[in-house]
């Protein structure tokens, strides 16, 4: 009777090998986004948001996967997704609508910006824009009716 050990250890570390290479193409290929979101004196970062896909296909960010650093005085979050659409032939980004919760002095006013167009600086894949006016769409009587955010940048990575 053949002894078949050496021809299933050569089928396992074939598997091995390609579960690797798949890993490292996967990690490779991985899309991501750097958001920066500044007003007045504060500033939030959130670098290394995971996305599905990269421009020019539309882009979604998922708000719960966003976890920004701020300084200054207010704290902002995505209150919901936002999609970008890419238009390469005008060098621009726009999102139909995002929502950001704002943080100053304990309460939290959250706000909807519609149609909100970024700018493409060069051939690079990094977005800016800014001032975004957005209107009030949750909180108490102390949230202001609308805010203007100074800007935006958004840097896709491939």
């Amino acid at each position: 009777m053949p002894h078949r050990r050496p021809a299933t250890l050569a089928a396992a570390a074939a598997l091995l090998l390609c579960t690797a290479a798949s890993a490292t193409t996967a990690a490779a290929t991985q899309n991501y986004v750097d958001i920066v979101l500044t007003e007045g004196d504060s500033r939030c970062t959130a670098e290394r948001v995971k996305v599905v896909a990269a421009p020019p296909g539309s882009v979604a960010i998922h708000g719960k996967a966003v976890g920004f650093d701020c300084s200054g005085s207010t704290r902002f979050a995505f209150a919901g997704d936002a999609v970008f659409a890419f238009d390469d032939a005008n060098g621009t980004a726009t999102a139909e609508d995002v929502r950001i919760a704002a943080t100053k002095i304990g309460v939290t006013c959250t706000y909807e910006a519609s149609r909100v167009t970024l700018k493409r600086d060069g051939a690079s894949r990094e977005y800016r824009g800014g001032p975004i006016r957005a209107g009030k769409a949750g909180g108490s009587f102390l949230c202001p009716d609308a805010v203007n955010l100074d800007s935006a940048e958004v840097v896709f990575h491939r």
